[in-house]
């Protein structure tokens, strides 16, 4: 006759569930094949970016992203440029390299220099913190009534150049990878996981797709989709 299970057992079984594992241990073949599937995705990521960088620099897409400042001021009608593709590498006893990350990065930019005023403290940080999440460097200052000196406002001069970038962070051991979308079309971070095989051109051509504005399908099959908008 089986022993009951205790109250501590039962929320391990449940934690197990969640992180969507059965056992306590991984099989070592599993774990073995899960970590190779992981690397390979970030490998896959890297070459395709790589030639992906090289393509959109020439092309230099338009984007059709909207980047709103302070909840009024939206930057638009911005130029994609500057791609470039970093890997984060570990290296394994005996000269082997495993991913720890790869980042595809660039800016969108229109070479025009944006100002805003604003009176109110929430409004103030409001702008700091999309300004933050944009990546832009602002010139602030303070705004004086031309008679007594008293500050009216603070204003923000910077150039309209959002940085935007999509990482991919290997989870070896649930052989998944995670990707991290920032400011693709929008202020906003995504997170979004994948089975490391679903990493394919497939997924990867509908990234480049939605970097530029095009319809795609990005996040139908993801799994533990989170936003963070400013």
């Amino acid at each position: 006759m089986l022993a009951a299970m205790g109250f501590l057992d039962e929320l391990k079984q449940q934690a197990r569930t969640l992180q969507g594992g059965t056992d306590d241990a991984v099989d070592p073949a599993t774990l073995a094949r899960n970590r190779r599937l992981a690397n390979g995705a970030c490998q896959l990521a890297h070459d395709y970016w790589k030639d992906l960088c090289e393509q959109l620099n020439v092309i230099r897409s338009p984007s059709k992203a909207r980047y709103v400042i302070g909840g009024r001021v939206a930057l638009e009608g911005l130029i994609c440029s500057n791609f470039r593709v970093a890997p984060q590498l570990q290296m394994l006893h005996g000269g082997a390299a495993r991913y720890e990350s790869v980042v595809l990065a660039w800016l969108a930019t229109s070479g025009r220099i944006e100002r805003i005023e604003k009176e109110l403290p929430n409004d103030i940080e409001r702008v700091r913190g999309a300004l933050i999440q944009a990546g832009i460097q602002a010139h602030e200052a303070p705004v004086r009534h031309p008679t007594t000196g008293r500050v009216l406002a603070t204003s923000f001069e910077f150039p309209a150049a959002v940085s935007a970038s999509v990482r991919v962070t290997p989870l070896p051991d649930a052989g998944k990878v995670r990707l991290t979308f920032t400011n693709v079309d929008q202020l906003e971070r995504v997170e979004a996981e994948y089975p490391a095989a679903g990493l394919r051109q497939r997924l990867l051509d509908d990234i480049g797709r939605w970097i530029i504005g095009q319809p795609q399908r990005v996040l139908e099959y993801a799994g533990g989709v989170k936003r963070y908008q400013h």
